[in-house]
C-alpha cells in the first residue's frame, strides 16, 4: 500500500487497524482520540498519511501541520498551521482569528488577544463539525508552542460529543512535560496509543523487497543490519544502494553487488550522501531554505537567496526530484526534519547566526510581521545593532501582546545590550515594561518601573511607572512598599486623565494599607478629575475606585456609570472590563438582584471567553459561587468542569475546589470531597492546631467535613479563625459564613465566639448595610435570641433573593427551635420546607441532619416532602440541560447554542457531555435520532446556566 509520496507501510497491521476504528466511529458520529510516539523516521507520518487517507475516503474533513522548532515560542501558529488560518481566507471568522495572532491595531476587542484566539479555534472546529466529520492530524508536537498543546488538550476533552477525530504524534525523545500531559489525557479519555517499535528482521526484509522488487538475499540482509529496524533508514539506504545500481533483482531476489563499501553507520550520513546527489547552486539554497524552517514560502526563499524566483523553481524543481522537498498542499516543506537538520549543520555555527540576523533584516525590510522577523532575530545571541533596536520602537504594540513571551525575550535583550543613557534606553525599556505587565511576569515588572521613573525626565511617563508600580504592588501585596508613590502630583505638566488614574489606584492601596478615610477622599478626587478629563478610561477606572473605596450604597450606580464609559476596545479598556463585570457579579448577588446576578453573569462569562482574558477563570468560579447559592448544584459542577486543569494552578483560583467540596459534602460523597480539599491545601486539611488561613468558601467546606464527621468542635476551631480575616478581597465575604459559625458555637458552648460573631456581624452591617450583610447580621442575632418568628421571615427572604441554602439553613434552624417549644405542627411545616429546598439541590446529608435534629422531639416531615431525583434519563436532565438537548437535537453547533441561550461556549460543551451522560448516549447523533424516534423532548422553560 503506498500512501502519498511515503514508502510502503509494513509491520504496522495492528495499529493501522486500532486508527482505521477510529476513523469509522467518527464517520458515525463520535469522535475519537489517537495517539501515536517514536523515535524519528520510525514511521509516524507514514500512519498518519494512512489515517489522513482513510478519513478523506469517509468523507471527513482532513486538516493537519506539524511542529517547528523555529516557531515554537509563537502562540498559537501550530494549530493555526492545522486550521489553514490565512489573511487570504474569505472566511470572516478565519480573518479575525488571523488578526488576533497578526496584532490587530484594536486587538478586535481582545483582553488577550491569544486567548480570544484560542477560544475561536475552538468554535471553529466545533462548527466544521456540524458539516461534517473533522479528523485533525497535528504532527512533530514536541516542536509545537504551549498555546497549541493546551488547544490540543482543549479539543481532546470535545471528541465525547463533536465527531472530531484527533490525531497527535510525537517524537520519544525528549520528553517535554506539557507534551507528557497529553499523552497522560489520550490514556485517560480512553484514546488510542501507539508507540512504534523498531520493525523485526522479518518486516526489514519485507520492506526492502517490495522497495528492491525481490526478496533481500544473503548480503543485502546482512548490510540492512545497520538500519536497527528503522523504516526510515531502510528506505534512505535502499534508494542509496538501488540509485548506485549496487541492488539487482533476479528471479524475485534482490541481491547487493559489488563493493557497497562501509555502510553508514548513522541515518545522518546516508542523509547527508543523498543531498551529496544535488549541484551545488542547490545544495546552497536548501541550506538557507533550512533556516527558514520546515516549511518553505518561495517568496522569502527567494529573497534571502538572493536569486530570481524563476531561477527559485528549478532549484525547488531539483530538490523534489532529489527527495529533499515534497509539494504539501502547494506549499514547500522538507521531506522529513531530519533532512532539514542535516542541511542545518552543514552551514558552521558561527555563520548561522550571521545568516538568521540578514534573513531577519532582509524580511523586516519588506514589511514582514512579528511571526516572520522575530524567529530569525531570536536565533542570534543579541540584539544590539541599529537596524533592531529600531525595528523593536516600530513594531505595533498590539504585534507584541499578540507574542507575549517573544517580545519580551527581544526586548529584554535589547534593553541589555545598551545604557540607560542612551536615549532609546527608556523607550525600549518602557515597552518592555508593559509587556511584562501583561505577561504576568508582577516583579521583574515592577522592578523595571522602578528603573524607568528613576532615569526618565518626562513627567508623563513617571507618572505612567508610578500607575504600574501601585497595580504591580497589588497583585504582589506589597501594599506599603508604594505608600510614598500615592501622593497625588501637583504638577500641571501632567494631564488630567494620568492624575487621576494614579489617584484611582492609589486609593486602593490606601484601602488595603487600612487607611481607609485616606482611600476613601482619595477615590473622590480621583473621580473630580476624571470627570474633568473627559477621557472614558479614566473615567471608568476612577469609578471601580469609587465601587470599592467609596460609599456602599453608591455602588450599584458606580457600577452602571463604570460599564458605560468605557466604549473603547483597547487592551486596558478590556482588561478593566472584565474586572467590573466580575465585581458586578458579587455587587448584585450582594443587593439579592437574582436576575441581575444572572444577567451580569452571562454577559462576563460570554465576554471573558470571547476576549480571552486570564480574568475569564475568576468569572468562572464568580459562576460557580453563584450556582451554589442559588441552589443549582448541578450548574455549579458545569461551571466548575468548564474551568481548565491549568487554572488551578492559580491560588486565587483554589476557592473553587472549596465549593465543589462543599457540593459532594451535601451529596453524601465524601471521597470527592477530600480530594478537592487535598488539592485546595495540599495536605491532610483537619489540624485544628494548624488550621488553614481563612479562605471563602474553603474554610466553610473544611469545616463541613468536621461536621460531617460528628465533631462540630473541630468544625467551630476551624471557623472561629474567620473573625480575624485580614483586611481585603476575602475579607469582604465573611458574613456568608457568620450565621453557620454561630450555629456551630451555640451547638458547642463557645459563648465568647458567639458574642464576636454577632458583633462582627452588626459591625460589617453598619459599614455595608448591604441585603447580604443585613440579613447575615439578622440571622446571627436570631439565632442567638431563639427569635422563631425572625427565622422565618429570613428564610422567605432568602427564598425570594434566590439563596437557596440559606433559606433552607433558615428554615431547619427555626424548626430545631419550635420543636423544642413543643410547637409540633410548625415545627413540620419549617421542616418539610427545609427538606423541599434541601432535596432540590440534591443535598441528602442536610436532610439526614434534619431528620435526625427533630426526631427526639416527635418531629417528622410529611411523606410528600421530597421527590426522588432521575440519575440517568430524559428525567434526570435539569432545565438547562433540556432547553440545551433541544438545540443540539436540531443539529446545532456548541457556538450556535451558546449564542442562542446567552451561555459560554465552554458551559455548553460542559453540559453536553453531561447531558450524553445521562442518556447513556455516545454521541450528539443518538440524540438527534432519540428525539426523531421517540419525541423525548418536550417545550421547557431558558436554560439558566
Amino acid at each position: 500500500m503506498v500512501v502519498g509520496n511515503r514508502a510502503l507501510i509494513v509491520g504496522r497491521d495492528a495499529q493501522l487497524a486500532a486508527l482505521n476504528r477510529l476513523v469509522d466511529r467518527a464517520t458515525k458520529g463520535r469522535g475519537g482520540l489517537a495517539w501515536i510516539e517514536g523515535e524519528p523516521g520510525i514511521g509516524k507520518t507514514a500512519l498518519a498519511d494512512a489515517v489522513a487517507a482513510r478519513a478523506e475516503a469517509a468523507g471527513h474533513r482532513v486538516l493537519r501541520g506539524s511542529g517547528d522548532e523555529l516557531m515554537e515560542p509563537f502562540p498559537l501558529r501550530l494549530m493555526a498551521e492545522c486550521l489553514q488560518i490565512s489573511a487570504r481566507s474569505p472566511d470572516p471568522a478565519v480573518a479575525e482569528i488571523t488578526a488576533l495572532l497578526r496584532g490587530g491595531d484594536d486587538q478586535l476587542g481582545a483582553a488577550g488577544p491569544v486567548l480570544a484566539a484560542a477560544e475561536r479555534m475552538l468554535e471553529l472546529v466545533d462548527r466544521l463539525c456540524t458539516a461534517s466529520p473533522v479528523t485533525l492530524i497535528v504532527e512533530d508536537l514536541h516542536c509545537a508552542d504551549e498555546h497549541s498543546l493546551l488547544l490540543w488538550g482543549r479539543l481532546a476533552r470535545a471528541i465525547d460529543q463533536i465527531p472530531l477525530l484527533l490525531v497527535g504524534a510525537t517524537r520519544s525523545l525528549p520528553r517535554r512535560h506539557a507534551v507528557d500531559r497529553l499523552r497522560d489525557l489520550a490514556e485517560k479519555r480512553e484514546g488510542t496509543v501507539v508507540d512504534l517499535p523498531p520493525l523485526n528482521p522479518c518486516e526489514v526484509a519485507e520492506l526492502a523487497g517490495r522497495i528492491a522488487g525481490g526478496a533481500p538475499g544473503t548480503r543485502l540482509a546482512a548490510e540492512l543490519e545497520c538500519a536497527g529496524g528503522n523504516p526510515l533508514y531502510v528506505r534512505e539506504l535502499m534508494d542509496r544502494l538501488i540509485g548506485g545500481a549496487l541492488v539487482k533483482a533476479e528471479q524475485g531476489v534482490a541481491e547487493l553487488h559489488g563493493d557497497a563499501g562501509a555502510m553508514p553507520t548513522s541515518l545522518a550520513v546516508v542523509i547527508n550522501r543523498r543531498l551529496g546527489f544535488l549541484t551545488e547552486p542547490t545544495r546552497r539554497a536548501l541550506r538557507v531554505a533550512a533556516l527558514l524552517g520546515n516549511e518553505v514560502d518561495v517568496g522569502d526563499w527567494a529573497l534571502v537567496a538572493g536569486r530570481p524566483i524563476l531561477e527559485m523553481a528549478d532549484v525547488a524543481a531539483e530538490a523534489m526530484a532529489g527527495g529533499v522537498l515534497s509539494d504539501v498542499g502547494g506549499r514547500l516543506r522538507f521531506r522529513h526534519e531530519l533532512i532539514r537538520q542535516a542541511l542545518v549543520e552543514q552551514t558552521p555555527k558561527t555563520m548561522r547566526s550571521a545568516l538568521h540576523r540578514y534573513i531577519a533584516q532582509s524580511l523586516a525590510e519588506t514589511g514582514r510581521g512579528v511571526d516572520a522577523v522575530a524567529p530569525h532575530l531570536l536565533a542570534v545571541r543579541d540584539v544590539s545593532g541599529d537596524w533592531e533596536l529600531a525595528w523593536l520602537l516600530r513594531v505595533g504594540e498590539p504585534a507584541l501582546y499578540a507574542a507575549l513571551p517573544v517580545a519580551a525575550e527581544l526586548l529584554e535583550r535589547a534593553v541589555g545590550s545598551i545604557e540607560p543613557a542612551d536615549p532609546r534606553w527608556i523607550a525600549l525599556a518602557t515597552r518592555l515594561a508593559q509587556v511584562l505587565f501583561w505577561l504576568g511576569r508582577d516583579a521583574s515588572a515592577y522592578g523595571l518601573a522602578r528603573d524607568i521613573a528613576q532615569h526618565a525626565d518626562d513627567p508623563v511617563l513617571v507618572c505612567r511607572m508610578r500607575i504600574q508600580m501601585i497595580r504591580l504592588a497589588g497583585r504582589l501585596g506589597r501594599f506599603h512598599e508604594v505608600l510614598p508613590l500615592t501622593i497625588q502630583p501637583e504638577d500641571d505638566a501632567i494631564p488630567l486623565l494620568w492624575r487621576s488614574r494614579l489617584a484611582a489606584w492609589s486609593a486602593l492601596i490606601l484601602l488595603y494599607s487600612g487607611r481607609q478615610e485616606e482611600s476613601l477622599a482619595t477615590a473622590r478626587a480621583a473621580l473630580d478629575l476624571a470627570v474633568a478629563s473627559g477621557d472614558p478610561l479614566s473615567t471608568a477606572t476612577a469609578y471601580h475606585a469609587a465601587i470599592v473605596c467609596g460609599d456602599p450604597a453608591d455602588r450599584a450606580a458606580h457600577m452602571a456609570d463604570a460599564l458605560a464609559a468605557l466604549t473603547s476596545r483597547d487592551l486596558e479598556s478590556m482588561d478593566l472590563r472584565m474586572m467590573l463585570l466580575a465585581n458586578n457579579i458579587t455587587l448584585q448577588q450582594d443587593l439579592g438582584r437574582a436576575d441581575a446576578c444572572e444577567e451580569a453573569l452571562a454577559e462576563a462569562l460570554r465576554l471573558g471567553e470571547r476576549s480571552g482574558s486570564f480574568r475569564a477563570a475568576s468569572i468562572q468560579a464568580g459562576a460557580v459561587g453563584v450556582s451554589y447559592q442559588h441552589g443549582r448544584f448541578d450548574d455549579a459542577l458545569v461551571h466548575i468542569e468548564g474551568i481548565d486543569a491549568e487554572t488551578f494552578d492559580n491560588e486565587e483560583m483554589l476557592q473553587v475546589h472549596g465549593d465543589a467540596a462543599m457540593i459532594a459534602l451535601h451529596r453524601e460523597d465524601r471521597d470527592a470531597a477530600d480530594a478537592r480539599l487535598r488539592i485546595a491545601i495540599g495536605s491532610e486539611p483537619l489540624d485544628p492546631e494548624h488550621p488553614p488561613a481563612p479562605s471563602y468558601p474553603l474554610t466553610e467546606a473544611l469545616a463541613m467535613r468536621a461536621e460531617v464527621d460528628g465533631d462540630p468542635r473541630l468544625a467551630c476551631a476551624l471557623m472561629t479563625p474567620w473573625l480575624d480575616a485580614p483586611l481585603g478581597l476575602r475579607r469582604q465575604e465573611r458574613h456568608d459564613d457568620l450565621p453557620y459559625l454561630v450555629s456551630l458555637a451555640l451547638e458547642v458552648g463557645e459563648d465568647e465566639t458567639v458574642a464576636r460573631a454577632v458583633r462582627l456581624a452588626e459591625k460589617d452591617t453598619a459599614e455595608d448595610p448591604s441585603p447580604s450583610r443585613s440579613c447575615a447580621a439578622r440571622c446571627c442575632r436570631a439565632l442567638v435570641d431563639d427569635d422563631v418568628d425572625e427565622l422565618l421571615a429570613l428564610a422567605e427572604e432568602f427564598r425570594g433573593y434566590r439563596w437557596t441554602m440559606k433559606a433552607a439553613f433558615a428554615f431547619e434552624q427555626a424548626a430545631v427551635r419550635l420543636a423544642k417549644a413543643g410547637q409540633t405542627v410548625r415545627a413540620r411545616a419549617a421542616l418539610n420546607d427545609a427538606v423541599r429546598l434541601y432535596s432540590d439541590t440534591g443535598a441528602t446529608w442536610n436532610i439526614k441532619r434534619a431528620d435526625a435534629r427533630l426526631r427526639p422531639y416527635g418531629v417528622r416531615r410529611g411523606p410528600r416532602s421530597v421527590h426522588r431525583r432521575a440519575t440517568v434519563g430524559w428525567e434526570a436532565l435539569t432545565p438547562s440541560e433540556h432547553a440545551i438537548a433541544q438545540l443540539v437535537a436540531r443539529g446545532r453547533s456548541n457556538p450556535d447554542i451558546a449564542a442562542e441561550l446567552f451561555l459560554s461556549r465552554r458551559t455548553v460543551q460542559t453540559h453536553v457531555s453531561r447531558i450524553l451522560a445521562k442518556l447513556q448516549m455516545q454521541s450528539r447523533m443518538d440524540v438527534i435520532r432519540a428525539a426523531a424516534e421517540h419525541g423525548a423532548l418536550r417545550p421547557t422553560g431558558t436554560a439558566g446556566a
